[in-house]
């Protein structure tokens, strides 16, 4: 049974195509590629060492942008070629978590995981509560307890972004 029927379309992607330029010709990444991403729905991007998994996360998530194609969230197309709008939206809305842990060293886990908050302005009492539930109810001294990948996705959860995207860490396909 799928636990996400009827639930509406958080991020879809519409014919997504990426080239790269090249002397010889263009490379092309991702051709005609098409997503949809579903509240509370969890899905994996899997493939081969090189085949396009990082540049599609990164176009979903706004850190690049598509040669064609479209972007929506939640219905509406997302102006990639509007930059403003789309840090804006991308700081509120996504959820990064990168394959080398973007942690600053010199805070503390509780610090770390309500950044992304602190960068939009003053952090609501809710952020904060959340952040230390997601900590056990602590404040550990340094990251790496939790982990760096843990700290991430509270990092992701304390302020409850739309599309939380993890960055594969390693080519799991064996290929």
């Amino acid at each position: 049974m799928n636990k996400t029927a009827g639930a509406s379309c958080l991020l879809e992607g519409i014919g997504l195509r990426k080239e790269f330029p090249r002397p010889e010709g263009p490379l092309v990444v991702l051709d005609d590629s098409h997503f949809q991403l579903r509240e509370k729905e969890a899905v994996a991007v899997v493939g081969a060492s090189g085949s396009g998994k990082s540049t599609f996360l990164n176009i979903l998530g706004a850190l690049d942008t598509p040669t064609a194609g479209e972007l929506r969230y939640r219905g509406r197309p997302l102006d990639t070629h509007n930059q403003q709008v789309v840090d804006q939206w991308r700081l509120a809305r996504v959820g990064f978590v990168f394959q080398t842990h973007m942690l600053l060293p010199d805070f503390t886990a509780y610090e770390n995981l309500l950044l992304p908050v602190r960068v939009r302005g003053a952090v609501p009492r809710e952020h904060r509560e959340r952040a230390r539930r997601f900590l056990g109810g602590h404040r550990p001294g340094r990251p790496g307890n939790p982990s760096a990948g843990a700290a991430e996705w509270g990092r992701t959860a304390a302020h409850r972004p739309g599309p939380g995207l993890h960055e594969p860490t390693r080519d799991r396909s064996g290929g």
